[in-house]
């Protein structure tokens, strides 16, 4: 990574600029979600994934840059009132091809601030949650986690805070304030939930590696891992 930039990457608003440093890559994703509010029904469990200053949600993802768009995508390790078993569909390691709740998201980097090798960028979001139907997601195809039932969605206002070590790599910190916008139930082993509420608002927080694979176009992928909190 190099310490020219344009774009801009993760963080609310901002004007972008052309070439920022790939490794600015830094938008993040992963989010928390929010439910329609409701009379709970015979087996509604009610709200998980929000749960005050613990952690609601917590996520392994990536997000790929090109140029100015940025995209996220993975999957969620942990959910504050569910099992862990319940995260997983049996005969498989745990891991994103065996995951039944998975996220995908778009972001636009709109600025970028640079001092020596410490970059700040801000850019808007917005998130998708989904409880998939089978396993099968892969990060060598990104569309794959935004299949089966869409559970949730957040807008994202988002600063990823990035300090290159070395040509083509940085590390990065990624911080979030989310406000889910859509919930749908869902059913579990004959068990109905909804993950959070419409109206939830959660900070999210992700550390992670940027790699710049083209410092033209610019392209970089940011590998993230984190968690959300429901402070209020």
């Amino acid at each position: 990574m190099e310490s020219e930039s344009r774009a801009t990457s993760s963080a609310p608003g901002g004007v972008t600029r052309r070439d920022v440093i790939g490794a600015t890559v830094g938008l993040v994703v992963a989010g928390v979600g929010a439910p329609r509010t409701g009379e709970a029904s015979p087996g509604d469990r009610g709200q998980v994934g929000a749960s005050g200053a613990a952690n609601g949600l917590e996520f392994l993802g990536e997000i790929a840059q090109v140029g100015e768009a940025l995209t996220a995508y993975g999957y969620f390790t942990a959910v504050s009132g569910l099992d862990l078993d319940q995260l997983y569909f049996a005969g498989g390691d745990r891991s994103e091809a065996t995951a039944r709740f998975t996220f995908f998201g778009t972001a636009q980097l709109t600025s970028i601030q640079r001092r020596g090798d410490l970059f700040v960028a801000h850019a808007p979001g917005h998130l998708e949650i989904f409880l998939r139907d089978a396993p099968g997601a892969t990060f060598e195809a990104p569309a794959s986690f935004a299949e089966g039932q869409r559970i949730a969605a957040d807008e994202a206002t988002l600063e990823n805070i990035l300090n290159v070590t070395a040509p083509n790599t940085a590390v990065t910190t990624v911080f979030g304030d989310l406000r889910r916008t859509e919930v749908s139930s869902f059913t579990l082993d004959g068990i109905r939930y909804r993950l959070g509420r419409v109206g939830l608002r959660s900070r999210l927080v992700a550390p992670g590696k940027g790699i710049r694979t083209d410092p033209d176009t610019p392209r970089a992928i940011l590998i993230v891992g984190g968690n959300t909190t429901n402070p209020d």
